[in-house]
């Protein structure tokens, strides 16, 4: 069990789970989650990314794609948990932009408990919608593993 983060956290916001599917397109074994959720602050959206980490045992990442709560809604943020700085290094290397300093924000990620949230409002970690779409939104045809 992990430990709660230090501080006022705010009450589990209701969310939906959409998507749910081991993935290791990022590198290293994961859990990847697509969520319908009414959050909207980083704090919201970080609870939830605790839980569903919480509910994922045995996962060295927890990947989970935002969506707001409307039909046919584009990717609202991206939440990620890390159970090591190794496996927060191997994907926020993938879903990073460039010129976005990997190292500084797999300490911020680890300094917060190994949670990671991305908001578009974040202009300097850009996210772009393609990669995490491609890679979490989407079950791999015909099975990419060779």
């Amino acid at each position: 069990m992990k430990a709660p983060p230090i501080g006022p956290s705010p009450d589990l916001p209701s969310y939906d789970i959409t998507l749910e599917q081991d993935c290791a397109e990022s590198g290293v074994v994961g859990k990847c989650y697509g969520v319908s959720t009414d959050a909207t602050s980083r704090e919201e959206l970080e609870v939830v990314t605790a839980d569903l980490w919480l509910d994922s045992p045995g996962y060295l990442a927890v990947l989970v794609t935002f969506y707001p709560n409307k039909p046919t809604a584009d990717l609202s943020a991206a939440g990620f948990a890390f159970e090591n700085e190794q496996a927060a290094r191997v994907v926020l290397a993938q879903f990073l932009s460039q010129g976005t300093s990997v190292e500084d924000e797999v300490r911020e990620a680890m300094a917060n408990g190994g949670i990671y949230v991305v908001v578009p409002a974040d202009e300097t970690r850009e996210l772009t919608q393609e990669s995490a779409v491609g890679r979490l939104g989407e079950a791999p045809a015909g099975g990419g593993m060779k």
